[in-house]
């Protein structure tokens, strides 16, 4: 049963690996046995598991372990899920998530819509007038 296990971990690295090269071409499942990153040819380091028990924390530790500088994360393949990688779980540190978020999510203050006077987010389509069809 160990075995099997082990198979299907390197699979699923393999499989990850194979949908990262929509955007990265050079992505590469590391294989077994080697130590380090799960995944190489991508700009950052993730520990792909494919497991039963959760240890999110001693999954990311190990993650962070191996990413050089470069931003880590956990992949996992939860009992159950096909090999569709788009399916899997990703989690990092909050941290981490913040940086990320705050480089795409709006920053700004409230503001009233100048056209119904609706609270949005300023240089953004007003959600009421939106809904409403006032911009239309």
């Amino acid at each position: 049963m160990a075995n099997h296990r082990k198979h299907r971990g390197y699979k699923t690295q393999r499989v990850v690996a194979d949908w990262l090269k929509q955007w990265y071409p050079y992505a590469e499942s590391t294989g077994a046995g080697r130590q380090g990153e799960d995944i190489t040819g991508i700009p950052f380091s993730i520990e792909v598991k494919a497991r039963s028990d959760f240890q999110p924390l001693a999954w990311i530790k190990q993650a962070e372990s191996n990413k050089g500088g470069k931003l880590a994360f956990v992949v996992s393949r939860c009992n159950g899920q096909g090999e569709n990688a788009e399916e899997y779980l990703a989690f990092m540190r909050l941290g981490d998530l913040m940086k990320i978020l705050q480089d795409r999510a709006p920053n700004n203050e409230p503001t009233r819509c100048k056209q119904c006077g609706g609270w949005m987010i300023e240089n953004a389509i007003c959600h009421t007038c939106q809904t409403g069809g006032l911009h239309a």
